[in-house]
């Protein structure tokens, strides 16, 4: 059975591993030799959304990007080797190969988030405020909170808040942090998010 991490070690290394071939036939072969070896990793399929799907492994499978027959996977551990060897034994069988591969350094995305709420507003200000390990909040992030007493009770007939909080900043970090993290807040619709951006060494 595939095994996942269940923590997070800044430690481990990830990858951007880019294959050609269909998106179907990767992921099913990763999976796969994932699977079939007993091998202790992670193969992080995202797509612009970043929408969770859990396998039946449990595994995250989201997608960076399909883009002309190429696909763009994170990969830990190195694997990646494993499965190019795989690959060139049977090239001529399996039509999918590894374009290219870039170790990850760490990982970003910007957001904004805007409420009328004070009770949404105190949550927003702790999942901001209290970043999980692994991340940081970059310089700038300055929650920005408005109060017009006069305009308590009146919300429903008109466009004045008697409360209103908003802010933006930048998230970053480690990979697996900032894409777990980005998934926990993505649907909240108070929040908006720019897409996750790789830096490389």
């Amino acid at each position: 059975m595939l095994k996942m991490f269940s923590d997070v070690d800044i430690n481990r290394p990830y990858y951007d591993v880019v294959f050609s071939g269909s998106l179907d036939l990767i992921k099913g072969f990763v999976i796969g030799f994932i699977e079939g070896n007993e091998l202790e990793g992670e193969a992080i399929f995202s797509d612009e959304h970043h929408a969770d799907d859990e396998g039946k492994f449990g595994q995250l499978l989201r997608l960076i990007a399909v883009k002309d027959k190429t696909v763009r996977v994170i990969i830990c551990c190195r694997f990646h080797e494993l499965i190019s060897q795989a690959l060139e034994k049977r090239k001529d069988e399996i039509p999918i190969a590894i374009q290219s591969v870039k170790k990850i350094k760490g990982a970003s995305f910007g957001f904004r988030y805007k409420t009328f709420s004070e009770e949404h507003g105190e949550k927003l200000k702790n999942v901001f405020g209290n970043l999980p390990k692994g991340l940081t909040m970059e310089s700038g992030y300055s929650p920005e909170e408005i109060l017009n007493p006069k305009a308590k009770g009146i919300e429903a007939y008109a466009p004045l808040h008697h409360y209103e909080l908003r802010a933006r900043g930048r998230v970053s970090g480690f990979i697996r942090s900032v894409i777990d993290f980005y998934g926990q807040v993505e649907h909240n619709s108070l929040v908006e998010l720019e897409p996750i951006k790789l830096e490389y060494e």
